[in-house]
């Protein structure tokens, strides 16, 4: 008996990263990571930063996202993600030269520093070099 599947989209403001049938999928949401099979109750919940696992066929594909939402009805999901990008596309060395930067600015003594925009920063950095590091 084949396995079951549902249609997956993952599209960011810039464009639709994914579009496809997958068995099941793991990723960050706001209270917790979870995982949709074929058939789940209808669902929303934001997203963290973090990682998507897509479960296809046996193999695994992995997207370093920076928050967002995802609502599964019926047969499909859908992950509107502010950005998104699939491991083995990451730019490893802008990524760690966005950590750095990040490091830098939360280092800094400078009084107008965003702190909270430069731990955000950080965040999406080092995610993005450890989902690199899971391809």
């Amino acid at each position: 008996m084949a396995d079951k599947t549902f249609h997956i989209e993952i599209i960011t403001p810039e464009k639709v990263l994914v579009s496809d049938e997958i068995e099941s999928f793991e990723a960050p949401g706001s209270a917790g990571e979870f995982q949709i099979l074929a058939e789940h109750t209808p669902f929303l919940t934001g997203l963290a930063i973090g990682a998507v696992t897509l479960n296809k066929s046996g193999k695994k594909s992995i997207i370093s996202i920076t928050g967002g939402f995802c609502e599964v009805k019926q047969s499909k999901a859908v992950i509107l993600a502010q950005a998104a990008e699939l491991s083995d596309k990451i730019d490893i060395m802008r990524a760690k030269e966005a950590r750095k930067r990040a490091e830098n600015r939360l280092g800094s003594d400078k009084p107008d520093i965003d702190i909270a925009r430069a731990q955000a920063a950080l965040n999406r950095a080092i995610n993005r070099l450890r989902v690199a590091e899971m391809k």
